[in-house]
């Protein structure tokens, strides 16, 4: 595509060479850049592009674009100024790819704790109609029957749109997509129109990055203020949920009380769920696999959504019921009269209503094994630390992934709520150990929580990444 095309409508500051020139890609890492691309500068948490433009014109790269004041390099390299290299890039990556979300469907899933499962049920509906559905999320993006491991919640821009054009060319029509707050803090979804804009709640989280809670929220509202151009699904029982409804927006909302949708649970257990859902077109029961009231509010949610887009609500129980369970979210692993819950809590509060919901189940003990993750977040440290404390009978902590932290540091954190509440608790720093050791200590009748880590397959110490799944450890250690 020309570049001329591609920088149309685009408020440009200045360029220096040939707006003739070809395109034949677009990349933010210089290792990535094919011969004839477009380079993009961003500046990153650790490093700026800058510093890699030399090697992206040696991999080929045709044009630069900056944000900052243009340079001197060698002929035939064409550079453009432009106000935000982000924003021109999402506009950029959208037409390169040829505006895949003007013939599909975007449904957009953001909050704090609830994304992944909430998308999965949406998809699980839509597939039971008969649409062919795309996912991209924490877990993974899949999409005709492969699945791809997810290196970020929502991709950049670049790899956004491509992902949306590969998919449209296998013929999907509905794409579920988590929206991170650092994907709308960064405008990674630049070019999309959602006709579904759903929001799960909020609480403490990502605040290494984000100022505070209302920095952390502004960016989340954008999902619908920014984004959407069609019906918002909205938690009312969330306090920001609850700003959200002064909105100009058309909505649906959601909760156990007054609201569009609402629950009324009849049974809830480790074998499952069963509740009543009412909604503006009637009522219906389901019965569930997934466990635990946030699980609820996931499941309204996804009716929320699929309501919006017209299915009945007979095949939104089908939907619904069609699925066990989540990767990592809520997993109830048993053997022998040993149950195991891996969870990808890693938050204070998605902590405090996962260990209260099992605290309800558990004739025998709760024992908790999890960490915190390095280069995140502080202050939660303390909080969940005392969570686990007060709810738990016993508590492992281990390591998460301490990344660029040292995990002795990261755990005496966490031992900090936990000596505040007289908590019962050892220090394993071995994950794999950790879970052995919870699980060869637990009778009949106990439950343990591995938290944390959820559905992923490895465990990051510095610039090392190792092998390691919760699930598979706890598979291992209960056969053993």
């Amino acid at each position: 595509m020309k570049l001329k095309d591609l920088i149309k409508n685009i408020e440009i500051l200045g360029i220096k060479g040939d707006l003739e020139t070809e395109v034949c890609g677009l990349s933010y890492h210089s290792n990535d850049v094919t011969p004839g691309g477009m380079f993009f500068v961003l500046r990153g948490e650790r490093t700026h592009g800058r510093y890699y433009v030399e090697e992206a014109i040696s991999n080929g790269a045709r044009v630069i674009l900056f944000d900052e004041p243009l340079c001197s390099y060698p002929e035939g390299i064409t550079l453009i100024q432009v106000p935000s290299v982000r924003e021109a890039m999402g506009e950029i990556a959208a037409k390169f790819y040829g505006q895949p979300v003007k013939q599909m469907t975007l449904i957009g899933i953001t909050g704090t704790n609830g994304k992944t499962t909430t998308s999965h049920l949406i998809a699980s509906i839509l597939n039971k109609v008969g649409f062919k559905v795309g996912i991209i999320g924490t877990i993974g993006y899949s999409y005709c029957g492969s699945n791809v491991p997810a290196k970020m919640t929502t991709p950049e821009s670049v790899e956004l749109q491509r992902l949306l054009r590969d998919m449209l060319n296998c013929g999907v029509t509905h794409v579920v997509m988590e929206v991170s707050s650092h994907a709308l803090a960064y405008k990674r979804v630049l070019g999309c129109s959602f006709k579904i804009s759903v929001f799960t709640n909020l609480s403490r989280d990502h605040l290494d990055f984000h100022k505070d809670m209302e920095a952390y929220f502004l960016c989340k509202k954008m999902l619908f203020t920014h984004y959407l151009d069609g019906l918002g699904v909205i938690n009312k029982d969330d306090d920001y949920g609850k700003s959200l409804l002064d909105l100009d927006i058309d909505y649906y909302t959601y909760g156990l009380n007054s609201a569009s949708i609402t629950a009324e649970v009849i049974k809830m257990g480790l074998d499952g769920t069963k509740a009543e859902i009412d909604t503006p077109r009637g009522k219906f029961n389901i019965n569930t696999q997934l466990l635990g009231l946030p699980n609820v509010f996931n499941i309204m949610a996804a009716t929320g959504a699929a309501l919006g887009l017209g299915i009945d609500i007979v095949d939104i129980k089908a939907g619904i019921e069609g699925i066990s369970y989540v990767p990592g979210r809520f997993q109830r692993i048993s053997k022998n009269g040993i149950e195991v819950i891996v969870d990808y809590a890693h938050t204070p509060d998605a902590l405090r209503y996962l260990l209260s919901t099992l605290k309800g189940f558990c004739s025998g003990r709760l024992i908790t094994v999890f960490g915190c993750g390095g280069d995140r977040d502080r202050g939660k440290r303390r909080l969940m630390g005392e969570i686990a404390g007060r709810l738990s009978d016993l508590v492992v902590v281990t390591d998460d992934n301490p990344r660029n932290e040292p995990p002795e540091q990261i755990v005496k954190e966490i031992e900090i709520g936990l000596t505040h509440c007289k908590a019962h608790y050892l220090i394993i720093h071995d994950r794999r150990r950790a879970i052995n050791f919870a699980i060869n200590k637990a009778k009949r009748g106990d439950i343990i929580i591995v938290a944390g880590k959820g559905h992923e397959t490895c465990q990051v110490f510095g610039e090392k990444v190792y092998p390691f799944s919760d699930i598979e450890e706890v598979k291992r250690a209960l056969n053993a």
